[in-house]
C-alpha cells in the first residue's frame, strides 16, 4: 500500500490530496490516482472538483468507463461495511452518478441498493424511476420495477401505485418467460430472483403467483448453470452416488445451513434453537454465513457458532462458498433465506449438495435445484403440492419451534398515550409492507364496534404516510383519529416483547401474517386475531396458534376476523381463558418444544437421505 492510500484510509483527506496530486504528475496514466484524488476532494466538500477529476480519466473507450464504474462499486461497498461510513458510501455513488455516464445504470442500481438498505425509500424510488427510464431490456426493466415496488411496500402507504406497478411487473415477467432468454449474465439472472417478492403482500393467490415464480426461477437457474459450467462439473463429480459407500444406518450425516441472517434477525432468533438441540452423535453441523461484512458477529451469531462443528464467515464470493460446501462434503444443505437474497439463490441453483431444502425464509423459491420445502399440516393447504416445484415435506406438528424469548421490562404505559386504564387496547405491530388497506379497514371496523377501544400501530414504515393512511380509513368509517396511537420503535427486541403487554388483543395482518411477531405475541400470552388464507404467508399465524393450543381468534373470512376482534375485545373472561391457555402451553405445546422439533427435522433429514441413496 502506498503512502497516499494509507493516509486516505486513515481519513486524512487533505494530506492525501496533495500526495495524489504528486503521484498524478509522476504517473499521469494511472487512473486510480485520479479516482482517489476525486474521493479526497469529495470528502472535503468539493463535489464539482471531484466530478471533474473523475471525468478527466474517461475517454471514448469502454474499458475506461468500466474500470471507473468497478472502482466506484468496490470502494463504496468497502465503505459500507463500516456502519459509521455508510453515508460516505452513498455520497460516493451520488457523486459518480452525477457525471452522467453512459453506464450510469450500473451505479444507479448500486445507489438504489444502498438507499434501500439505509431505509431511504423515497430516494430509492426516485433512483429506481431514473433506472427504469434508462432500462432498454426486460431484465433491467423488471429489476428497476422491483426496486420501486420494494421501497413503496416498505413505506406501506401508497397502495394504488403499488397495485398498478405490481400489475405492470407481472406483465413484464410473463413477457420474459415467453421469450425464455438463454444468454443472461450472472447479474441479470441474480437480480431476477427478487422480481416476484411482492406477490405475497399484494394478494392471496398462491397458485397463480407460484407457477409464475417457478417458471421464472427455472430460467434463472438454466442461465446460471451455463455460466458456472466448470464449477458444476466439479460438483457433479463430487456428488455422484457411486461415491456413497456408507450404510444409511452408520453414516453421520453432514448438515449445512446457509443464510445471511445468522445474527439479530427474525431468522436468526428462530433458527438458533435447532443448532442448540441437534444430536451431534448422529449429525455434523455446518453453518455458512453470507453477511456483507463477514467479520460481523453478535450474540445470536456467537450462539449459533458455538453449537456448530464449523461456522464459516464467507462474505459474497460464490466460488468460495460453493467450494467450501463441496470440500465439507455436505449431504443436506438447508437454505434459510429463500428469495430474500440473490446470493443464496445463486448458491442453491448450482446444487453444491446432493439434497437441498428451503426452510424458514420467505416461502419456497421455486428453484428446480431445491428438492424439499419444509412445512407442517397447517401452514400450507392440502392441495399446495399442485403449484410447488419442490416436494413439500410436512413435519408432524410445526415447521418451527422455540424454547423461549428474551424479555426485558416494559418502557411504555397507557398514560403516555392518554389511554384510560379501563380502555380496550388493540395492537398491530408489523412493517409497512404488510399494511394492506383492506385489512386496515377490518381493524378499524373492530375499533368502531368496541366502545372505549384504541388501536396502537407500530412497525418499520413511512411513519407519516402510515399515519395518514390509517387516519383516512378511520375517518371514512366514522372513527376519530384520536383512537389511533402510533408507537415509537424501541432499541432492542427484548424491550419490544415486554411492551406487547400494553395490548389486550393483537390484530394480525393479511394477506401477509406475522411470523416472529406472532410467536412473540403468543409467548407473551396475548390473544391474537388472524385471518387465514391460502398462501404460506397467510397461514403462519394459524399454524403457530394451533401449535400453541388455541383456536380462539382464528378467522377464515373477513367477517370472522371482525367478529373475533369484537368478541375478544368485549369478553374479558374469554381473554383470560386465552391468556391461561397460552401460559399453560409453554409446558407442553409443540410451538415451545424446540428439542422435539429438532428431532422431527432430524428424522426428516434421515428419511430424505435414505430416499436419495435408494433412488
Amino acid at each position: 500500500m502506498n503512502k497516499a492510500e494509507e493516509i486516505f484510509n486513515e481519513g486524512r483527506y487533505e494530506e492525501a490530496s496533495l500526495l495524489y496530486e504528486e503521484l498524478i504528475e509522476l504517473e499521469p496514466d494511472i487512473r486510480s490516482h485520479y479516482y482517489y484524488l476525486g474521493l479526497c476532494l469529495l470528502f472535503q466538500g468539493q463535489l464539482e472538483d471531484a466530478q471533474i477529476t473523475w471525468w478527466m480519466t474517461l475517454d471514448e473507450s469502454e474499458s475506461s468507463i468500466n474500470e471507473f464504474v468497478e472502482f466506484i462499486r468496490s470502494i463504496s461497498r468497502e465503505f459500507a461495511l463500516n456502519a459509521h461510513r455508510q453515508d460516505m458510501a452513498i455520497a460516493i455513488l451520488e457523486a459518480s452518478v452525477g457525471i452522467n455516464l453512459e453506464h450510469d445504470i450500473v451505479l444507479l442500481i448500486e445507489l438504489a441498493r444502498f438507499y434501500s438498505l439505509n431505509l431511504r425509500h423515497n430516494e430509492c424510488i426516485e433512483i429506481g424511476k431514473k433506472y427504469l427510464e434508462l432500462a432498454q431490456d426486460l431484465p433491467n426493466q423488471i429489476f428497476a420495477t422491483y426496486l420501486i415496488l420494494n421501497s413503496l411496500l416498505a413505506e406501506g402507504c401508497q397502495w394504488q401505485e403499488i397495485f398498478a406497478l405490481a400489475d405492470r411487473q407481472i406483465e413484464l415477467i410473463r413477457t420474459l418467460i415467453q421469450t425464455n432468454p438463454t444468454s443472461l449474465d450472472s447479474n441479470e439472472a441474480c437480480r431476477l430472483f427478487s422480481a416476484t417478492s411482492f406477490f405475497s403482500y399484494i394478494n392471496d393467490a398462491p397458485a397463480k403467483g407460484r407457477i409464475l415464480q417457478n417458471q421464472l426461477f427455472k430460467i434463472c437457474q438454466n442461465n446460471l448453470q451455463k455460466l458456472y459450467l466448470q464449477l458444476l462439473k466439479d460438483l457433479t463429480r463430487n456428488n455422484i452416488k457411486e461415491n456413497i459407500k456408507e450404510d444409511i444406518k452408520e453414516k453421520k450425516l453432514k448438515i449445512g445451513y446457509l443464510s445471511y441472517c445468522f445474527r439479530k434477525h427474525s431468522v436468526g432468533w428462530l433458527s438458533r434453537w435447532i443448532f442448540k438441540h441437534h444430536d451431534r452423535e448422529k449429525f455434523e453441523i455446518y453453518a455458512y454465513s453470507l453477511l456483507d461484512n463477514p467479520n460481523y458477529l453478535d450474540s445470536v451469531s456467537n450462539f449459533i457458532a458455538s453449537h456448530c462443528d464449523k461456522f464459516y464467515k464467507l462474505g459474497h464470493d460464490v466460488t468460495e462458498i460453493i467450494n467450501q460446501i463441496k470440500d465439507d462434503q455436505i449431504d443436506i444443505l438447508i437454505d434459510l433465506d429463500s428469495i430474500t437474497i440473490d446470493l443464496s439463490c445463486l448458491v442453491m441453483a448450482l446444487k453444491p449438495a446432493p439434497i437441498q431444502i428451503t426452510w424458514l425464509g420467505l416461502d419456497a423459491s421455486g428453484l428446480p435445484a431445491i428438492d424439499y420445502f419444509i412445512a407442517d399440516p397447517y401452514v400450507l393447504p392440502e392441495n399446495a403440492q399442485e403449484y410447488y416445484s419442490e416436494k413439500i415435506w410436512r413435519l408432524p406438528n410445526t415447521y418451527i419451534a422455540v424454547d423461549s424469548f428474551e424479555v426485558l421490562f416494559p418502557t411504555i404505559h397507557r398514560s403516555q398515550f392518554n389511554i384510560p386504564n379501563d380502555a380496550i387496547v388493540y395492537l398491530s405491530s408489523q412493517s409497512g409492507s404488510k399494511r394492506h388497506p383492506e385489512t386496515i379497514r377490518l381493524q378499524i371496523k373492530i375499533i368502531k364496534a368496541v366502545p372505549n377501544s384504541y388501536l396502537l400501530i407500530k412497525g418499520l414504515s413511512d411513519q407519516e404516510g402510515i399515519k395518514n393512511l390509517f387516519t383516512e380509513i378511520a375517518e371514512s368509517e366514522g372513527i376519530s383519529s384520536d383512537r389511533l396511537k402510533f408507537l415509537p420503535r424501541v432499541s432492542n427486541e427484548a424491550e419490544h416483547r415486554a411492551n406487547l403487554a400494553i395490548a389486550d388483543v393483537v390484530l394480525d395482518t393479511y394477506p401477509y401474517n406475522g411470523a416472529t411477531t406472532t410467536m412473540e405475541t403468543l409467548w407473551m400470552c396475548i390473544p391474537l386475531v388472524t385471518r387465514v388464507g391460502e398462501q404460506f404467508a397467510a397461514r403462519n399465524s394459524y399454524t403457530m396458534m394451533v401449535n400453541a393450543g388455541i383456536s380462539e381468534g382464528i378467522a377464515w373470512s373477513d367477517q370472522e376476523y371482525v367478529d373475533w376482534g369484537i368478541r375478544l375485545g368485549t369478553d374479558e373472561n374469554l381473554r383470560k381463558q386465552v391468556f391461561w391457555k397460552l401460559k399453560e402451553s409453554r409446558k407442553t405445546a409443540p410451538l415451545w418444544n424446540a428439542e422435539q422439533f429438532t428431532r422431527d427435522m432430524e428424522s426428516a433429514y434421515e428419511q430424505m437421505w435414505e430416499i436419495y441413496v435408494q433412488a
